[in-house]
């Protein structure tokens, strides 16, 4: 029923607080790179060096200079890539006093920084090297539970939020593994395509945007690509509410029903205390959580925003809404359109769209959800065959004499 969703242009500060896990393929320049092609903007500091500890930071002149060198909006901390997966007992004494070190730092510099853990991955095979004396690490999934589990604790402890790039990381090992390899040969650092996926889950979290359909590629396979933006919106998009429940950051997100041709119901749906403001694109606001709103009775696209903000963050997303609509999902630019489209998925993420009922040759134009167009066709009367890369899309047909437009949700497997 929406032409598109964009979204409010959002600036962001960031600390990034790491190691080599940081630093391998210069991952804060690839979320920059990434927040550019999704028209955001990312500045950004570094600290992380070889191996270091959240301990060893926690007396490092270079990382608490820039802790205090200015009023950050988010701050990333990332352990050392084995110690969160000690046993627990460990972890509480060697781990944890050190993240709340850090976090009390963080405030005391800025009380409205949001800080922000980075949930890191196992290793390919797990940890040799330790799992004689704790065997649940000997394994890639023993250890990457091990990860999850102190990187939650972390994040609940310190009111903070964290970036589940571990659990992206293990759908992608579990579902595209080996095709999509996310290590380089020592199977503990990133390839170029495993700092992809981080950089993707960062910047969903920094910024609470979708990634597919994104420009940015940094040298890998464009199916490669496709798949890990993906896997990192469904993760990182599809559960944000589990992965900020516990800070101070809130989300413009919401879903947009269909109650009638001119009425419609918006819902914020993140879940995260914030106040709201909307604006339904006719001059009428709301500050509800969930609204409803019935528009003047004539054809047009409204631009209706939400505002999600508190004491210390703002941000915005706009949908593109085109009315009439009805409950089926499908817009047009009559009450009763006389053809609709059929969507067929046909093998190889290939789609057949074709135009059923009554109707003159038109425009066919497919956009992704981010509203990047994938084709055009012209003077269509006959079935259209696509290749997509795997993803949710939106097919819009405009008939060529009457004017009629119908739009259809789709996704490709």
């Amino acid at each position: 029923m929406c032409l598109a969703v964009t979204v409010g242009a959002t600036k962001r500060s960031v600390l990034f607080i790491g190691n080599s896990y940081t630093s391998t393929n210069n991952m804060p320049l690839t979320v920059q790179n990434i927040t550019t092609a999704m028209g955001d903007t990312l500045t950004f500091g570094v600290s992380d060096p070889g191996g270091y500890t959240l301990a060893q930071h926690s007396t490092y002149a270079p990382t608490l200079s820039l802790i205090f060198s200015q009023p950050w909006d988010v701050v990333v901390l990332q352990e050392q890539s084995e110690m969160p997966s000690f046993p627990p007992d460990q972890v509480v004494t060697d781990v944890y006093p050190y993240a709340r070190l850090l976090d009390s730092m963080i405030h005391a510099n800025d009380s409205c920084t949001q800080t922000m853990f980075l949930m890191t991955w196992g290793h390919a095979n797990g940890d040799p090297p330790n799992c004689g004396s704790y065997p649940v690490i000997c394994t890639y999934a023993g250890m990457q539970q091990r990860l999850h589990d102190s990187y939650m604790e972390m994040t609940q402890a310190n009111n903070a939020i964290v970036a589940p790039v571990g659990v992206a990381w293990r759908v992608m090992m579990d579902s595209f593994a080996p095709a999509i390899w996310l290590y380089i040969p020592d199977s503990s650092h990133p390839a170029v395509s495993g700092t992809y996926l981080e950089s993707c889950v960062m910047y969903s979290s920094l910024f609470h945007k979708r990634v597919m359909g994104c420009t940015y590629n940094p040298g890998i396979a464009t199916s490669d690509a496709s798949t890990i933006q993906r896997i990192s919106d469904k993760v990182t998009m599809d559960s944000l509410y589990q992965w900020q429940q516990f800070g101070h950051y809130p989300a413009a997100v919401f879903s947009d029903t269909c109650g009638g041709m001119y009425t419609m119901s918006f819902t914020a749906t993140s879940g995260l205390p914030a106040s709201y403001s909307w604006a339904f694109g006719d001059g009428v606001t709301d500050t509800g959580t969930a609204v409803s709103h019935i528009y003047p009775t004539s054809p047009l696209t409204y631009p209706v925003s939400l505002t999600a903000s508190n004491n210390c963050f703002s941000e915005t997303q706009i949908l593109q809404l085109d009315l009439p609509c009805n409950t089926t999902g499908i817009a047009s630019n009559q009450s009763h359109s006389p053809f609709n489209l059929l969507i067929s998925n046909q093998d190889d993420h290939s789609v057949s769209i074709s135009v059923g009922g009554s109707f003159t040759k038109g425009r066919l134009e497919v956009f992704t959800a981010n509203g990047i167009r994938s084709g055009s066709y012209q003077n269509v009367d006959s079935p259209v065959s696509m290749r997509l890369v795997p993803g949710l899309y939106l097919a819009i047909y405009t008939d060529s004499l009457t004017g009629d437009r119908i739009i259809k949700k789709f996704v490709v497997f």
